[in-house]
């Protein structure tokens, strides 16, 4: 069985990474544990050694937010000199949240928020973690209301915002639906693919 790693900015990153991986390399699985490199600022001076890494050992996926900066500026800044095809760097659109909120049946679901609430464009909206936060206040689940968002103030993320959004990410979201709403979502299926293929 072919493996790849999975890096991401933060936990949720890593969660959805692997279900991309799932979704869009069947046959292949997830090379150990995701690393969460717990920030973008973090990420970025690591990306040269993923690319050794994709480059001598196995195929790598990163995934981070583009916090509203141009994708292609992002990665003609960021990426690294020693690139390599097996070297994937995805970033959503504007915020990882954005593909959370592509799933609309699945957010409906596995999140108990209301579906007509949901953005239709979710690559669009400038603060796509604030328009998640916002619906989780309305949840019909009482500990994404309680946990997922801050008790004090309602527009940050609560102590278990990434517990119960990478859980949520790996019992309902999925890659197939979401991306049917997410233009860089789409990209990132395409192109992971596209790394499979090459791999075969």
């Amino acid at each position: 069985m072919k493996r790849i790693l999975v890096v991401g900015e933060d936990a949720l990153c890593c969660a959805l990474g692997e279900q991309l991986v799932l979704a869009a390399l069947p046959g292949w699985a997830v090379a150990g544990q995701p690393i969460d490199t717990k920030g973008v600022t973090k990420l970025i001076p690591a990306l040269p050694r993923y690319a050794e890494q994709a480059r001598f050992v196995q195929p790598v996926l990163c995934i981070a937010d583009t916090d509203g900066h141009c994708v292609k500026e992002w990665l003609h800044r960021n990426s690294p000199a020693n690139g390599h095809q097996n070297l994937l760097i995805r970033l959503a659109v504007t915020e990882a949240e954005s593909w959370l909120l592509a799933d609309q049946e699945g957010l409906a679901h596995g999140l108990q928020v209301e579906k007509r609430r949901l953005p239709r464009a979710p690559d669009d909206v400038l603060d796509a973690k604030g328009a998640l936060l916002q619906l989780l206040t309305k949840s019909k689940l009482r500990y994404i209301r309680d946990e997922a968002v801050s008790p004090t103030d309602r527009t940050r993320q609560g102590p278990g915002y990434n517990l119960h959004l990478s859980n949520f990410v790996r019992a309902f979201w999925n890659a197939e639906r979401a991306r049917e709403s997410s233009p860089s979502l789409a990209r990132a299926f395409k192109n992971l693919q596209k790394l499979g293929d090459g791999n075969a």
